[in-house]
């Protein structure tokens, strides 16, 4: 019984190592002008991070967004530019953004509730927040696997 347990633990560290290295996305949304001077919007999702050196395109703004899991957590980054946008005269805006789990790194103006808040487009320097959000589902699902594991070799020995 012990050889099973240990088996169904190394399965289960193996699946983690696998969502470690792939549990992860990002999407890249971009505003550029056109050649008849309309906005247009580009979006990527998990684009490589040597595409954007190939077809290269001057933004008037542009915001990505990164996910990356961990089985039990998760990590979040958000970071907005728009520096071709202020310097084409766009107004103002005010940019309100909620992450999930607790926000652990931002340079937002405030907050309202649990939205982090920034007035006006971003500068010279993007807008950004980091979170962390724990996985409770993956976390109770796990303690259980061991309180039965624990109980399984006991019951046998």
């Amino acid at each position: 019984m012990r050889g099973t347990v240990a088996g169904f633990w190394l399965g289960a560290l193996f699946a983690t190592v696998v969502f470690a290295a792939t549990g992860g996305t990002a999407v890249d949304i971009r505003v550029v002008g056109t050649e008849a001077g309309r906005a247009q919007v580009e979006q990527d999702v998990d684009r490589g991070a040597l595409a954007g050196l190939l077809a290269p395109s001057a933004p008037l703004g542009v915001l990505h967004i990164k996910k990356h899991s961990w089985g039990v957590a998760a990590t979040y980054s958000e970071t907005l530019a728009a520096p071709g946008a202020r310097a084409a005269g766009a107004p103002d805006v005010r940019v309100l953004l909620t992450l999930p789990g607790s926000v652990t790194g931002t340079n937002a103006a405030g907050r309202e509730g649990r939205a982090l808040v920034w007035i006006g487009l971003p500068g010279p320097e993007p807008a950004w927040a980091e979170a962390r959000a724990v996985n409770w589902a993956a976390v109770v699902a796990l303690a259980a696997a061991a309180i039965i594991s624990s109980w399984a070799v006991r019951g046998k020995a």
